[in-house]
């Protein structure tokens, strides 16, 4: 999912290496991807296709919040990548020339087609309204008249609801030089980082909670501060860290359990109305997505030696980017109410509807790519 963090000229490995490394790093997006993409269908079929608080419902959404780590796995993915990136090519500009570049066009040619998607979906947005564009008085949609909102709908990610991770990929950028200048200098253990991490995000939260200062906290890299160190550290210790990229497993797995016990007794007392102290909602939720996203990615070694799975997930890892960016959309256009009740009346629709959007999000890949527009529309 992440655009232009993955090309195999920045890397310092021979082509053998280098082909493992790929194999291993799009296994693991091909992994994530299919969790985000869960993310979002679970949370559609919840709503569309079954009635509150019975068991399908329960099913649908306790998934939809176990997969909340799926994001900050990709995210990990990206720092790791751009920090063997930095490794090689220490030049912080140059770096920040091509991966910013590389982050910052797909967001907003895509943050383009989603504002043209609100017209569609939202007929006030089509009203036309008379207005005025620093200083030059227009008539035009209302969607595009208030210029102002527009710009800040790009600033904090919100064209459309699932953006907001470009804008936080872009601040992982401009923030990797420093973590990884923390991990080379200090030479710190993986656990003293990963301390370090919760420490910090910890502080984060503390200062968002008593000042509110972010308008919308998780649509920047401070909320992903647990997957912004942990990359930098493997990306600076890869060759160390996929000799056993299990050796820390217990202790994840420890710490996956405790806070997935406290992360999830927090969202059904949340469902249920039972108010939730911010800090343990906020806290355990941190930790869970962190440790879960680590061991994800560790077990993506394993899996991208099992070629009957890597047949499947290294393709879908591929174009994680383009499936990210597009699914959104096809989601909306199966919530046409004639789709929805077909879908209802098999008594299938999560199924049916999950294998018809990605039907049509591979049928549109394919399409970009026969036309050649996958540069125009994905920077890459």
């Amino acid at each position: 999912m992440q655009p232009e963090l993955s090309d195999s000229k920045d890397s310092p490995q021979p082509a053998v290496a280098e082909k493992q490394r790929d194999s291993v790093i799009d296994v693991a997006k091909g992994i994530g991807i299919l969790f985000v993409v869960g993310i979002h269908t679970t949370n559609n079929s919840a709503r569309l296709y079954t009635v509150p608080h019975t068991l399908p419902w329960w099913v649908l959404v306790l998934i939809n919040r176990f997969l909340c780590y799926a994001v900050p796995m990709f995210l990990l993915i990206s720092a790791i990548l751009a920090a063997r990136s930095l490794i090689f090519k220490p030049q912080v500009i140059p770096f920040y020339r091509r991966r910013l570049v590389g982050a910052l066009w797909p967001y907003l040619v895509w943050s383009g087609i989603y504002f043209c998607a609100r017209l569609i979906k939202e007929p006030a947005s089509r009203k036309l309204e008379t207005g005025s564009i620093y200083g030059i008085h227009i008539t035009a949609p209302a969607l595009f008249v208030h210029a102002k909102a527009r710009l800040l709908d790009l600033l904090w990610g919100k064209a459309y609801f699932h953006l907001y991770f470009m804008v936080v990929l872009v601040g992982m950028v401009i923030l990797l030089p420093l973590a990884l200048t923390y991990v080379r200098r200090r030479k710190p253990g993986f656990y003293e980082m990963l301390a370090t991490a919760f420490l910090i995000q910890a502080a984060i939260i503390v200062v968002q909670h008593n000042t509110a200062l972010l308008p919308f906290p998780a649509s920047t890299v401070f909320w992903y501060i647990g997957s912004l160190l942990p990359g930098a550290w493997i990306g600076a210790n890869w060759d160390e860290f996929k000799v056993a990229p299990n050796r820390y497993a217990l202790v994840l797995s420890i710490l996956t359990a405790v806070s997935g016990f406290l992360y999830f007794k927090g969202e059904i007392g949340v469902i249920l109305g039972i108010k939730l102290d911010n800090y343990t909602a906020l806290g355990s939720q941190t930790v869970f997505a962190s440790c879960l996203s680590i061991l994800a990615f560790s077990l993506s070694f394993a899996v991208a030696k099992r070629p009957e799975v890597q047949r499947v997930l290294l393709p879908l890892g591929l174009v994680s980017l383009q499936v990210y960016l597009i699914h959104p959309g096809i989601i909306l256009l199966l919530e046409k109410p004639i789709i929805v009740q077909a879908l209802r009346a098999t008594y299938l629709g999560p199924l049916l509807s999950a294998t018809l959007m990605f039907a049509i999000t591979f049928g549109l890949i394919a399409l970009i790519r026969l036309l050649r527009l996958e540069k125009p529309l994905f920077g890459r």
